[in-house]
């Protein structure tokens, strides 16, 4: 999987490392699906860690290898409900908006293992793909695209098969989790999200409609980004971010000598990509097993900036306003390697936590979850604690094999 998360951007990005949406200004919380308890942090508040639900866990059965947890606003109150895709079908268990959450209920059955969907094969969001105002759910199944449209009260019309590609195993080639990217952004500027695919040759894109299908594939005019260019999921993250300001999305890897950008040309198409900093490539020694890398907007401007958690701590590219990048600094001695924080165990997100549209970074490590608020200038100050023990390492409860956390924007 990709090592970057959508940050904070002034437009909405869905990755498959990162399904669940954080806003770009707001004070974002953190819910945990562990093995025997649904627990949130409403950060805006205080740091009160709260049981929530008993339902979405290890002990009754979710497997994060089988079953994908995320949140998503399904009645258009403000509020993010609990998704989660089990082995009958959807469920969801609705935000009261009071640090509670009601009871959890079956409401379609679809995309869950019983139908066949497995995390390991099939790609799955609760996305708003109408500007409704509520999510949709949409899946990358064995033939293709499926949608199932919110009715806008919380349930959901069977899914359809809306478009014959980018699946597992359809008649114009397959798919695969392992080695190629499917992500949901807004490539034309009229803020529906549209699929954008990194496949085995080719990069390609489906444009929205507006009424839950797509228009026809099309193969982008991207000249790297894909397996045959020797890019490599579990080697070289792609994202995608505006980079410029203009509100679409551009596209931004982590190649072997450095970052790689593909443009925008302002109507869905891009341009070819080019090397914009030889920095934070392999051949500098990042490898995606240590050191994670996002692509989020730290100065406020709506432009996305570089962040990465190297061996001796944080370093950020400030974007220079135009898609390009300043060289990399160090402007943290926390998070990194060498503070003894690992892949495997330790989450790192940048999101914003206290509402400036400036992007922040949180960590859960050994013994607490720990920040550092952003300055508004892209550096930041001292790491502090949260919340100790809760949600961390040690604590127990979330073994990074079995339990999930997320960084969302509940209230």
């Amino acid at each position: 999987m990709s090592s970057t998360f959508p940050g904070p951007g002034n437009l909405d990005v869905f990755t498959q490392d990162q399904p669940v949406l954080v806003k770009r200004a707001g004070t974002a919380d953190i819910i945990g699906f562990g093995h025997d308890g649904t627990y949130i942090l409403r950060n805006s508040v205080r740091p009160d860690v709260r049981l929530v639900s008993q339902s979405f866990t290890y002990t009754e059965g979710w497997r994060k290898e089988q079953h994908l947890r995320v949140v998503g606003d399904t009645t258009g109150d403000g509020l993010a409900d609990i998704i989660g895709f089990g082995n009958p079908g959807t469920y969801t268990s609705r935000n009261n908006g009071d640090n509670s959450f009601g009871p959890i209920v079956l409401k379609l059955s679809a995309f869950g293992t019983d139908q066949g969907w497995d995390n390991t094969k099939h790609v799955r969001y609760a996305i708003d793909l109408r500007k409704k105002g509520y999510v949709d759910l949409v899946g990358f199944g064995a033939r293709g695209v499926y949608v199932a449209k919110n009715n806008g009260d919380g349930t959901f019309a069977p899914a359809t098969l809306v478009l014959s590609n980018f699946g597992y195993d359809n008649d114009v080639g397959t798919w695969r989790t392992e080695s190629h990217l499917r992500f949901f952004a807004d490539t034309t500027g009229n803020g529906l999200p549209d699929i954008v695919a990194f496949g085995g040759s080719q990069v390609f894109s489906a444009t929205n409609k507006g009424d839950g299908t797509f228009n026809p594939i099309q193969a982008l005019n991207v000249n790297s980004f894909t397996t045959t260019q020797n890019w490599v999921v579990n080697r070289h993250p792609r994202t995608l971010a505006d980079l410029t300001g203009d509100k679409r999305a551009d596209m931004i890897g982590f190649g072997t000598k450095g970052v790689w950008v593909a443009y925008n040309n302002g109507n869905g198409t891009f341009r070819p990509a080019q090397l914009v900093l030889n920095e934070f490539g392999t051949d500098g020694g990042w490898d995606s097993n240590l050191h994670p890398r996002f692509v989020v907007d730290l100065t406020g401007d709506g432009r996305a900036d570089i962040i990465g958690f190297g061996n001796t701590g944080v370093w950020v590219a400030k974007n220079n306003g135009n898609g390009t990048f300043q060289p990399s600094q160090l402007v943290m001695n926390a998070f990194g390697v060498s503070q003894t924080w690992q892949v495997g165990k330790h989450p790192r997100f940048v999101v914003d936590l206290t509402g400036d549209g400036c992007a922040d970074i949180i960590g859960f490590g050994w013994d607490a979850v720990y920040v550092a608020y952003n300055k508004g200038d892209g550096t930041f100050g001292e790491q502090q604690k949260l919340t100790s023990g809760n949600f961390s390492y040690n604590d127990g409860q979330w073994d990074i094999e079995k339990t999930v956390r997320w960084v969302a924007n509940l209230f």
